[in-house]
């Protein structure tokens, strides 16, 4: 059996029955359980199912994930040009003087690639240690980096401190990062402080644009930011679900895949 006639099949037994464990789609396709998690992994990717552990459900199904979070380092290498793409068309919408809000992440390290690049005149906010320091190393924009606890995993200052600076301050546009992006619980990361300032971060933009490559949409983890509906404009790749996509400027929200 050909993939394309594996990943259809495991698709109607996911679909038909809202759920399948690996065993199950092994015996049904007659084939190992390491091809089926790769099967799955693949499948995932584009966005077409959600992978639990030991099986799948259908998108949508607004499972919970509170696996271990990944580390900054293998993040960065999932979805590489994707991601390389959306930082593209993220930076293209910052204009000279703009005031710039980036919270952590891989895709936003690319973005701050981008925009030191230009060479456009912009003030850079955020609260990602790594971010800040490549900006100031290969650009002379101002950057206004937030205090706090900084957490390991993500390069993040979180907390009062942080928060209590953010106050103080009003940008034009912030570019946030998400791990979660699900039609009826909104926006989602693993970590409740991380969760905390993006939602303040949100409360000083004039405008807020998701980028985020399609394996996060149809995803709810642990800790909520804000509804959907609080976003302006999302910014993704061509593998995200169309019917996805669709219901996203259904809402009136402005979508670019790239």
């Amino acid at each position: 059996m050909f993939a394309e006639e594996r990943y259809r099949r495991i698709l109607e037994l996911v679909n038909e029955a809202g759920k399948a464990t690996v065993s199950q789609l092994s015996e049904e396709l007659n084939v190992s359980a390491v091809t089926v998690r790769r099967d799955l992994e693949k499948l995932e990717e584009m966005n077409l199912l959600v992978r639990t552990h030991g099986g799948a459900i259908p998108v949508g199904s607004n499972v919970i994930h509170t696996a271990a979070e990944k580390p900054f380092a293998e993040k960065a290498e999932a979805l590489a040009e994707e991601k390389r793409r959306i930082a593209a068309a993220a930076a293209a919408l910052v204009e000279d003087d703009d005031a710039v809000l980036l919270t952590p992440g891989t895709t936003s390290m690319l973005i701050a690639r981008e925009l030191a690049a230009s060479h456009k005149r912009l003030t850079l906010v955020t609260n990602a240690v790594n971010i800040a320091l490549y900006i100031c190393s290969n650009s002379d924009m101002e950057v206004m980096l937030l205090g706090g606890s900084v957490r390991h995993k993500s390069l993040a200052a979180v907390g009062p401190v942080a928060e209590e600076a953010l106050a103080r301050v009003r940008v034009d546009k912030l570019f946030l990062g998400v791990d979660g992006f699900d039609l009826q619980e909104g926006l989602t990361t693993p970590n409740v402080a991380e969760a905390s300032i993006n939602r303040k971060m949100m409360s000083i933009a004039r405008e807020t644009i998701v980028a985020a490559d399609h394996s996060k949409f149809g995803k709810v983890l642990f800790a909520h930011i804000a509804p959907i509906e609080q976003v302006d404009k999302v910014i993704s790749d061509r593998g995200l679900n169309k019917e996805f996509a669709k219901k996203i400027r259904d809402l009136g929200i402005s979508l670019t895949l790239v």
